[in-house]
């Protein structure tokens, strides 16, 4: 969740709340978490990772627009943190905002090209968006890289069957959602009975 070394404080309470806030997200204590890193920041100002860490915390409590403000402090402190980029998209996704989600998410796979929760996420945005060969672009590049495991390939197929289906290839969907229900994903299992994609 955090950054070492980059903008850690140099006030040994502000680090204290940090770290017990830290352990609360952990434990899925979120307020309490929140109580500990506003502590923080109210010490040390630009404490990045405080701010990171409080945004981690409001999204599991479902405050998306919480979140975002705290990662816009975190980003105007480094502007060139991409996982916050990520965490951004994330939270603007939930808020159904999708074209800055998309942007947050190509900000983010500047850092790591090969993030596939990136990927997928950023994929399933411009399929909100009606962008199908965007998605598909997206989609593709998790398919076919060594690198990533079968259960993120398993997803990868089941959404870029779900945009083939939209796009009436009917046929290449059902494949790609009987390719998924077979690495496992629930989801793929369910929806190829729904569709008869035997």
């Amino acid at each position: 969740m955090s950054c070492p070394g980059f903008s850690q404080t140099g006030d040994l309470k502000a680090m204290e709340c940090f770290n017990l806030g830290t352990y609360k997200v952990v434990k899925k204590d979120f307020k309490a978490a929140i109580v500990e890193f506003n502590e923080a920041i109210r010490r040390d100002s630009l404490f990045l990772q405080a701010y990171e860490n409080r945004g981690v915390a409001k999204y599991y409590l479902n405050d998306f627009t919480g979140a975002i403000e705290d990662y816009n402090k975190a980003l105007d402190i480094n502007p060139d943190d991409y996982n916050t980029f990520g965490r951004r998209g994330y939270a603007r996704f939930q808020l159904n905002d999708f074209k800055t989600a998309v942007a947050d998410f190509s900000e983010a796979l500047k850092g790591n090209q090969n993030d596939a929760g990136f990927l997928t996420i950023r994929g399933q945005a411009k399929y909100k968006l009606l962008d199908y060969q965007g998605a598909i672009n997206d989609f593709n590049k998790v398919i076919k890289s060594w690198s990533f495991t079968k259960q993120q390939k398993s997803k990868a197929f089941y959404w870029r069957g779900l945009v083939k289906i939209d796009m009436g290839r009917k046929e290449e969907g059902c494949t790609d959602l009987r390719k998924a229900a077979r690495s496992g994903y629930e989801m793929a299992v369910e929806l190829s009975d729904m569709l008869f994609c035997k």
